[in-house]
């Protein structure tokens, strides 16, 4: 197992002992099993729990499991190699393996959507999330952009 998917299948397992987790993925590898209708998506964000009704695997190699997509179960195999971003889903922290992000992501599209659907003190802040590059050195948190959404009392 290489350092980096060493690194992603612990701290998965760190923060699963702690509650959700959030995996982006890049789905179009062709050793990743998924929905075909999700098979070209390179942003892929799947939340992930240990106290989902079917059981998930975190192995050396990858995460296994049946996952529910639109309430219809399919069988999963989501190989490290394929995953460039962990993070917990309410607070935004984790990290993301920069190595790993496929070349054709845009850093600021990935800033602008890690969560899929920013909350409202999401807009303004830096997103939490650390970077690594190959060496796994951490960079500077990204900067997160402002959404046109706000919340109104």
């Amino acid at each position: 197992m290489t350092q980096d998917n060493k690194d992603k299948h612990d701290f998965l397992n760190d923060m699963l002992s702690k509650g959700d987790a959030m995996v982006c993925l890049d789905a179009r590898q062709s050793d990743v099993e998924v929905p075909k209708s999700h098979k070209t998506n390179a942003m892929l964000n799947l939340v992930l729990s240990m106290n989902f009704r079917r059981p998930i695997d975190i192995l050396e190699d990858g995460i296994y499991g049946s996952l529910s997509f639109g309430g219809r179960p399919h069988k999963c195999i989501i190989p490290f190699t394929a995953v460039w971003a962990i993070y917990e889903p309410d607070t935004q922290k984790g990290q993301v393996w920069e190595a790993s992000i496929p070349e054709d992501i845009d850093w600021g599209d990935v800033a602008g959507t890690a969560s899929g659907t920013p909350s409202s003190d999401q807009t303004s802040e830096k997103l939490s999330l650390k970077t690594v590059d190959g060496s796994g050195k951490s960079d500077k948190p990204l900067k997160r952009d402002r959404s046109h959404l706000r919340v109104i009392k």
